[in-house]
């Protein structure tokens, strides 16, 4: 990892599929369980974020096109990344940081931590630091979403 590249955390540590996020430089990423992906996107929008939708990165060979069609936001291979623009990214970080100052937050990362971790004892403060980070990578602009490639 060169002194640039920056990773909330190492894949290696979580279990079942795993998202991977890359910023537009492709040195910035962020990794989780598809679960905590998708408890993130809930959080987002029971917090107010109003989804824009994703767009798929043309493959080598093929234009971008000028009206792309819209799509969700779950991963798919890593042939297949999908584009979350600059400004629904940082509507999503705002989304996430004021569920993070909920009074509701403990009990609803009480809940995921149980369903992903059972009774691990550092779950609940694992998952809302890897809320913070995910905060900070969507703030930093424009990213693209896969599973990641199974090596």
């Amino acid at each position: 990892m060169n002194s640039q590249q920056r990773t909330n955390q190492p894949a290696t540590r979580q279990s079942g599929p795993v998202v991977e996020l890359s910023g537009a430089s492709g040195d910035d990423q962020f990794t989780c369980t598809l679960s905590d992906w998708n408890f993130i996107r809930d959080l987002g929008l029971t917090f107010g974020w109003h989804p824009t939708g994703t767009t798929y990165l043309p493959q080598q060979g093929q234009r971008a096109r000028h009206n792309p069609i819209k799509h969700d936001y779950q991963p798919g291979d890593s042939q297949d990344r999908k584009r979350v623009e600059a400004d629904d990214s940082a509507h999503w970080a705002a989304a996430v940081d004021r569920a993070k100052r909920s009074p509701f937050i403990l009990g609803m990362l009480r809940k995921h931590a149980q369903l992903r971790d059972g009774n691990r004892p550092s779950a609940e403060s694992s998952l809302c630091s890897q809320l913070q980070s995910f905060i900070e990578f969507a703030r930093r602009g424009a990213f693209t979403i896969a599973l990641q490639s199974t090596r």
